[in-house]
């Protein structure tokens, strides 16, 4: 076999390393205008969801937001039974405002669809695009209530009613709603998982979250096997006004499987 010179193993190692590079993460050269991304989790959940996912996101060469929704997380004593969905929507727009933030990715999982919504009701003028992962989708008049059983509506309506909050399903659930089964995640989760104000559960988005002209991507997790957010998923399909994408996890895909989460999220750009 002939002997490389220095030059010629020097190009060689370098072109070897960035073909590596570039298979070990493809999303991050598909993506090189910085953006930043504004993370909004799900119901009962808080920012630290995303802990896992952020710095991924950062070390691609992008800005990050994480916000706790208030009565949630580590804001839970902060009017918990009367944080409903229109103070959700508050909390972010007033996030967008403060950090004075423009041409941001909204990003919004599960319950959140209903914040995101809502957001994009508001007109803000500072989203560029808005990405439901695993989400409901509703639009002006709706709420997450709209979309379960009559007798469970009926429930969110009650306790709703008495400014109430509604507790999250047992660890013993989790691994059906949302994948986790790992004794150490759950164990971690536990103190973090608050119960949720019914109110966010029933009250209804606002204003017409198709007014405002933004990217809309829907990315489902095609190991949740909850029927409604296939359903959602199926229906986005047909819908030419949303991009849709699929990643290979359950519903808390960004606490199970970060790097992948992370790169579906850096290709819907």
């Amino acid at each position: 076999m002939p002997k490389l010179s220095r030059r010629s193993a020097l190009l060689a190692t370098a072109g070897a390393g960035a073909l590596l590079q570039g298979c070990a993460n493809p999303a991050v050269s598909a993506n090189p205008k910085p953006r930043h991304y504004v993370l909004v989790h799900g119901a009962w959940h808080g920012g630290w969801a995303w802990s896992r996912t952020a710095p991924l996101l950062r070390a691609a060469g992008h800005t990050v937001s994480a916000p706790t929704l208030s009565g949630l997380g580590e804001r839970w004593p902060v009017a918990a039974g009367t944080s409903g969905l229109h103070v959700h929507v508050s909390d972010i727009v007033d996030h967008l405002m403060m950090e004075d933030l423009n041409n941001v990715v909204l990003v919004g999982h599960s319950y959140a669809g209903c914040v995101v919504s809502g957001v994009l009701g508001e007109r803000t003028g500072r989203v560029a695009h808005a990405i439901y992962v695993d989400a409901l989708v509703p639009m002006k008049g709706q709420a997450l209530a709209s979309f379960v059983p009559a007798p469970v509506k009926a429930d969110y309506e009650r306790l709703a009613a008495q400014n109430a909050v509604v507790p999250p399903r047992p660890p013993q659930a989790w691994g059906e709603l949302w994948g986790i089964t790992d004794p150490a995640m759950i164990a971690w989760a536990t103190p973090r998982i608050k119960p949720q104000a019914a109110r966010s559960f029933t009250e209804t988005v606002q204003g017409d979250p198709m007014a405002e002209s933004v990217r809309r991507s829907f990315l489902k997790c095609n190991r949740n096997p909850n029927p409604l957010f296939k359903t959602i998923g199926a229906g986005i399909q047909k819908d030419t006004r949303y991009q849709y994408a699929e990643v290979d996890g359950h519903h808390d895909v960004m606490l199970l499987d970060p790097q992948r989460f992370a790169d579906a999220l850096l290709r819907l750009g």
